[in-house]
């Protein structure tokens, strides 16, 4: 007969490999037994905490130290449980707890470092860093106090009535990602309204940036102090982090019909959440944040003569160049499931043939290296569907980094742009594509409903359901695949009957310049800019 230590033993081996239902099965059992069994408590409830019932999971784990208060790793995972969830008073107050008997406990420094950061304390933060960092090389810890040392001068020059007046603007601007050209766009346009920007990097982590010759030298020169009355925060909200005596304002958007709780949470503590689109702020409220904080300002276009872009000279393996096919098809996206680029795939071999003149363009990913995951999911869906790939017209992808110049001319070198997505807090590349007269193809949901309409695009129509991935708990949207299909056909066979254009109307109501107006009149209204 299994005793009760071997029984725990067991289920902490599948614990440790992930097989959480089933360790959860084994603890059960256990306190069917022995209700008040502190280590049966505390880890039923951090398996049933990672399997997303964390309500239910923290009561455990909470009932666990009432019977057990120095039971090792339960106080440490509670409040880890504790910050993951949003209850950010509650996580610091348990990890004071747990560090006043394990001074030197790295993880739980890190952890406390972050949480004081999130509100602010920038002198506690830095001592907690500091512990770590005497012991590790970790290279989020050094860039955690690079940040406060920006964040005490920001807060300096804010004090300084020699400066000229200005703004702070956060967020990444290096990388080929959405958010950072959202960033080098609204800090290029601030800049051309005559207001002063001080830019600062996220610096989270170490990241993969494009090349110096690929980003405007105007941004790295960004870097002189303004007397600030506010940081605007382009990124998550669980990314902004407060600094005493400016207001903490934060653009951002999401994909989903409402936001998860943590960024709930988050969005709480700061002053002002300014949103893409209606859709976007539509999660927020519908999540409990006041509607009274979350403001509106969409991002924009460049109005850009497409004619005057070059095309790039995309060849494929056996020497055909994809400007030979009259019909080119683009879709640009992360390598993740929110991005549908399953739906795709399905639709694309169901629909075409390898006679069709047309031909579809994968944009994937932000830098090289997903070309092989891809491929992968190309051998799933087509043995998923039957049909091999040879079967459907062809499939261009494009891998690693480009520059902003360089999207426009892949923009310039397509005909049509075709989204799948299951939700999107914007889509850069399908107001850009649009603008530069591409014939757009979109689902009826989440941020395209803000600026498309049946006139001036095509669009599919979606069904709502579960989400899936890192969206799990929430729901978001399905695109038709079947309307999908039958519309690709009569693109590629009439493209003419089927030609629809939201150029002018993205131009003249989404300009960058158009957007950014609207976001200084944001600022200025909850008093952002002096």
């Amino acid at each position: 007969m299994i005793g009760l230590p071997d029984l725990i033993r067991n289920a902490v081996s599948l614990h440790q490999s992930n097989r959480l239902f089933e360790a959860a099965i084994i603890y059960k059992k256990v306190l069917d037994n022995f209700p008040d069994n502190p280590d049966a408590l505390h880890l039923l409830g951090l398996a049933r905490h990672r399997m997303g019932e964390s309500v239910a999971g923290i009561r455990l784990m909470e009932k666990a130290l009432e019977h057990s208060p120095t039971l090792p790793g339960a106080r440490f995972n509670l409040a880890n449980a504790y910050f993951e969830t949003g209850r950010f008073e509650e996580a610091e107050a348990t990890f004071r707890i747990f560090l006043s008997h394990n001074p030197g406990h790295s993880s739980a420094l890190s952890a406390m470092g972050r949480l004081l950061l999130r509100r602010g304390a920038l002198d506690e933060a830095k001592a907690a860093f500091d512990q770590v960092c005497t012991e590790s090389n970790d290279a989020r810890l050094r860039l955690a106090q690079q940040r406060i040392c920006q964040y005490r001068k920001v807060m300096k020059a804010a004090q300084d009535a020699s400066l000229p007046s200005g703004i702070v603007v956060r967020g990444v601007y290096r990388d080929s990602s959405g958010y950072a050209y959202t960033v080098r766009q609204f800090v290029r346009h601030l800049i051309a309204s005559g207001i002063k920007v001080h830019l600062m990097d996220l610096c989270y982590a170490p990241m993969d940036h494009l090349s110096l010759d690929q980003i405007d030298p105007l941004f790295q020169s960004l870097t002189e102090p303004v007397r600030a009355k506010a940081i605007l925060n382009f990124t998550t909200p669980v990314a902004v982090e407060a600094v005493p005596g400016l207001k903490t304002i934060a653009y951002t958007m999401f994909e989903a019909t409402r936001i998860p709780a943590l960024w709930t949470a988050h969005s709480r503590q700061h002053d002002h959440t300014i949103v893409a689109t209606p859709s976007s702020r539509d999660a927020w409220i519908a999540s409990g944040q006041r509607a009274d904080q979350v403001s509106i300002c969409p991002a924009g276009v460049d109005p850009i003569d497409e004619k005057s872009v070059a095309k790039l000279d995309v060849v494929d393996p056996f020497g055909r160049r994809l400007s030979s096919y009259p019909t080119r098809i683009l879709n640009v996206s992360d390598f993740n499931d929110r991005k549908n680029l399953r739906g795709i795939l399905r639709t694309w071999l169901r629909n075409t043939n390898a006679v069709d003149p047309a031909a579809l363009v994968l944009k994937v990913g932000k830098a090289s290296g997903t070309s092989d995951a891809f491929r992968a999911l190309v051998d799933e869906t087509t043995r998923g569907s039957g049909i091999p790939l040879s079967a459907a017209a062809p499939i261009f992808l494009i891998d690693g980094k480009l520059s902003d110049k360089e999207i426009l001319s892949l923009f310039a070198t397509c005909t049509h742009y075709w989204s799948m997505s299951h939700g999107e807090g914007w889509d850069l590349p399908m107001t850009q594509a649009g603008a530069m007269g591409l014939t757009l193809i979109a689902p009826q949901h989440s941020a395209y409903t803000a600026y498309l309409d049946d006139k001036v695009a095509h669009l599919l129509p979606c069904s709502v359901g579960p989400a899936t991935g890192s969206y799990s708990g929430l729901e978001w949207w399905f695109p038709d695949e079947a309307a999908a299909g039958e519309l690709l056909q009569r693109i590629i066979h009439s493209p003419e009957a089927c030609h629809r254009s939201a150029q002018n109307h993205l131009r003249t109501n989404l300009s960058w310049e158009v957007s950014t107006g609207r976001l200084i009149d944001t600022l200025v209204s909850f008093g952002a800019i002096r």
